[in-house]
């Protein structure tokens, strides 16, 4: 018996254990998920499936390290924090993605957290942003790519998006301008236009906000009206006492597009000492001219949508609402920058008799005077901005001395630098982090995820200006005259209008490139207005076009464009070719506005005692539109994204995205030369 007794007791114990053991395995179950290993699993496949870190796994299974193989069949313990788990058949996410955020890593975020609250995937946060062994730090930027849903219904979210129907005449590029937006983004917004052609009537998803500058109104020399239903030139010119020619210079897009209801236009004052009181449309008191840059700078309102009607017509336009970037900046943060640019000033000797022109003829010293001003500009307004400035005198050795000494990833962005090699070693340098490389061009073949080019290019450019005069050739004859270097261009542009076009080649010569002037008289039209495209580089071809067309004009309705922004075509040394590009009502498309904003050249004259040259208007724009972007956002990536087109004294803004190149300038403008021989933007 007493054995019995022994045995039944370990018996008891034995019973016991196993009570004790799988009431431990329930409970633990509650935490933890028991993983039977696959052939060829890793213990990082398991981590991505499970969306736990490596390193989890391994504390809680005692026998594993990072380097141990696991075998098939092989049971792991898989952490259970209240992590959702994605199984094979329960993988919710599409193949596609949808959009890209640039997110800070906040405290105690994981690539794992982060995969799921973008509905992303591990593997793809890891590759975009070449992040090794699964190591994010806090402050980092990271690029997450956000995946479709399947099983998600389709809809908008009404407090950024609406719906615009698409008008007649109207492509991709139109409506994407329209809404601030790129083609990229208005693609990103409707997949199924992707490679097709839009319809009229089609409704797309746009955005709801656009932030844009109002153009500030010269009431001492216009009045500013509102169309009217029914109104025309004729009505206007009795009206305002002045002749349609008067109200077509002050409104050269109406050349083009016409007038149309709803739009506002400018009236000249000139023979307003003959208006009676209650004739004229007087301006509003809060537009009078303001000497505070910032109120000129970024004069933005925001408005409901317009809603139009007459006896005959109740339309309702859909206009995205306008909102003041200003209003809205965080003044809670603060932001710093660093500043890389080649300044030599060793090379700037204050013995030199030349010494103070050298100063004012720099133009990094000048580019980098408009960053300051644009800075201090928004300290006025609350911004908490600080910047330091390092000299890299266009040296590789001494810009790596600057990377070596200095932590740039602690700054909100960087500008700088501007050599080739140098943008190079630092882009590279900061990738890791994704710290914002902010630079003027960059004509390098590597790709750097985190750079941001503010100049458009030469294809944005001629882009801007196809569209435009496809948009208004409707009831024109378009001709092309080009030499025989750019017959390929030419071939190309009259598949791109989509218009009928009638090409007029010039001929290579011995002594170089020519056209006949028979040739260009004998097409063009005398019955109908003329749009003229010129397509060449070379000095005595463009004189001969331009002479020619100049000599035919008067008999002839003629308006020239040209594709790029080529100084030629404003040869401020040549009387004669000015004279005959305003009589033939010459269009470009720039890169800036070739015209210094008056209210910036008196504030940049305050400061430096000396008026602003293009590259100090740059330098202001750029630094101005990055700071305010950065400023209404969680960083500079996401405001490049996310906001769209941005308009500042002289330049455009509007960036294309590339998560794997980063974000390159596409704004333009669209200029015309007036009878007075001035510059006057038409877009």
């Amino acid at each position: 018996m007493p054995e019995l007794s022994g045995r039944h007791f370990k018996l008891s114990q034995i019973f016991l254990f196993f009570i004790f053991f799988w009431a431990s395995i329930s409970i633990n179950a509650q935490n933890y998920i028991i993983h039977k290993v696959e052939k060829g699993q890793t213990l990082r496949d398991i981590a991505k499936l499970y969306q736990v870190a490596p390193s989890d796994i391994i504390r809680v299974n005692s026998e594993l390290s990072s380097g141990t193989a696991l075998k098939p069949g092989q049971k792991l313990l898989i952490p259970n924090n209240e992590i959702t788990i994605r199984k094979k058949d329960t993988i919710i996410l599409g193949d596609k993605v949808i959009d890209y955020k640039y997110h800070t890593v906040g405290e105690n975020e994981t690539l794992f957290s982060l995969a799921k609250r973008y509905h992303s995937k591990i593997e793809d946060i890891v590759k975009l942003n070449q992040v090794e062994g699964y190591d994010i730090k806090l402050g980092q930027i990271l690029i997450i790519p956000i995946f479709a849903d399947k099983n998600a219904p389709k809809q908008i979210d009404t407090l950024k998006y609406t719906y615009y129907t698409v008008q007649p005449k109207q492509g991709k590029w139109r409506v994407a301008y329209d809404h601030g937006i790129t083609i990229d983004e208005l693609e990103r917004l409707n997949p199924d236009i992707k490679g097709e052609t839009l319809k009229v009537g089609q409704k797309l998803i746009v955005p709801k906000f656009i932030a844009t500058k109002e153009p500030v109104r010269d009431n001492e020399h216009y009045y500013y009206h509102d169309v009217q239903p029914k109104e025309t030139l004729y009505s206007l010119s009795k009206q305002y006492n002045v002749t349609i020619d008067d109200i077509k210079n002050a409104n050269p897009d109406i050349m083009l597009e016409g007038l149309k209801y709803g739009k506002t236009i400018r009236i000249p004052k000139k023979n307003i000492e003959n208006l009676d009181e209650n004739q004229a449309e007087r301006p509003d008191n809060n537009n009078e001219e303001n000497d505070d840059i910032n109120k000129k700078i970024d004069d933005l309102t925001v408005r409901p949508d317009d809603t139009i009607q007459n006896d005959s017509l109740n339309v309702r336009i859909n206009k995205p609402l306008k909102i003041n970037l200003l209003d809205s900046m965080r003044l809670d943060k603060d932001y710093r920058l660093a500043v890389l640019l080649p300044f030599k000033l060793k090379d700037l000797n204050p013995d030199n008799e030349n010494y103070c022109q050298n100063l004012i003829d720099n133009k990094v010293l000048n580019y980098y005077s408009g960053i300051k001003l644009a800075i201090d500009s928004l300290k006025q307004l609350g911004l908490k901005v600080r910047y330091d400035v390092y000299d890299t005198q266009a040296s590789p050795y001494v810009t790596g001395k600057i990377l070596e000494v200095t932590d740039l990833s602690d700054y909100d962005f960087v500008i700088g630098p501007i050599k080739k090699d140098n943008i190079e070693k630092v882009a590279h340098f900061l990738e890791f982090d994704n710290t914002p490389i902010v630079v003027h061009n960059y004509k390098g073949e590597n790709k750097y995820r985190n750079l941001i080019v503010t100049t458009s290019g030469k294809k944005d450019l001629q882009n801007h200006m196809l569209q435009y005069i496809k948009e208004n050739a409707e009831g024109k004859v378009v001709e092309i005259i080009y030499d025989p270097r750019k017959k390929a261009l030419a071939d190309t542009l009259e598949v791109k209008l989509g218009v009928p076009v009638i090409k007029i080649p010039g001929k290579e010569t011995k002594k170089g490139y020519t056209i006949y002037a028979n040739d260009i008289k004998n097409a063009i039209n005398k019955n109908k207005e003329n749009f003229v495209i010129l397509l060449s580089d070379d000095d005595s071809f463009i004189f001969t076009v331009l002479s020619t067309l100049n000599s035919i004009n008067k008999n002839h309705n003629i308006i020239l464009f040209t594709l790029d922004d080529k100084k030629l075509y404003e040869n401020t040394a040549n009387d004669r070719v000015n004279i005959f590009l305003a009589n033939l009502n010459y269009h470009f498309p720039a890169k800036m506005l070739r015209e210094i904003d008056p209210v910036i050249a008196k504030v940049y004259k305050k400061h430096y005692k000396t008026l602003p040259d293009f590259a100090a208007v740059n330098g202001f724009d750029t630094a101005f539109d990055l700071l305010v972007r950065a400023a209404n956002t969680d960083n500079l990536f996401e405001g490049l994204q996310k906001i769209g087109r941005t308009e500042q004294t002289s330049k455009v803004f509007l960036y294309r995205h590339n998560p794997e190149t980063g974000f390159k300038n596409q704004g333009s403008i669209i200029l015309r030369i007036n009878p007075e021989l001035k510059l006057q933007k038409v877009e």
